[in-house]
């Protein structure tokens, strides 16, 4: 075995830990759509596709308040952050605790691998 790890070039080793990782993190965005159903007579990961809520289509690594040009965000929420795994996770598991104001009426996701699957869901989209 060390004799065939030895052989391998470190682009190699980068191919074969992307491909590794690919199915678990695919598994992850399948199970945040589904999750995401809870989520959907508000929000749509379509761009441009506003609703009650604002689209989340791109929404990670976007400042709070800003993804969507139609809607009209929160006073609480134009204050936010921008949306980080990290951020997203807080604010899914607390809304009204992270941006205290914000208008969202969602209940909390207590559950982190819920979170974790709508996050990986949302970076798909």
């Amino acid at each position: 075995m060390t004799h065939i790890l030895k052989g391998l070039t470190p682009l190699t080793g980068t191919l074969l830990l992307i491909v590794s990782l690919t199915p678990a993190q695919a598994q992850d965005a399948a199970a945040g759509k589904k999750a995401f159903g809870a989520c959907l007579s508000c929000h749509s990961v379509k761009p441009g596709a506003t609703g009650i809520g604002p689209s989340l289509a791109g929404i990670v690594g976007k400042k709070a308040g800003t993804n969507d040009p139609k809607f009209s965000y929160s006073a609480a929420m134009k204050k936010g952050p921008v949306w980080s795994e990290a951020q997203l996770d807080r604010f899914l598991a607390d809304p009204k605790g992270t941006l205290p104001g914000n208008t969202m009426a969602m209940a909390p996701t207590k559950d982190a691998k819920k979170r974790a699957d709508i996050i990986a869901y949302l970076k798909s989209n």
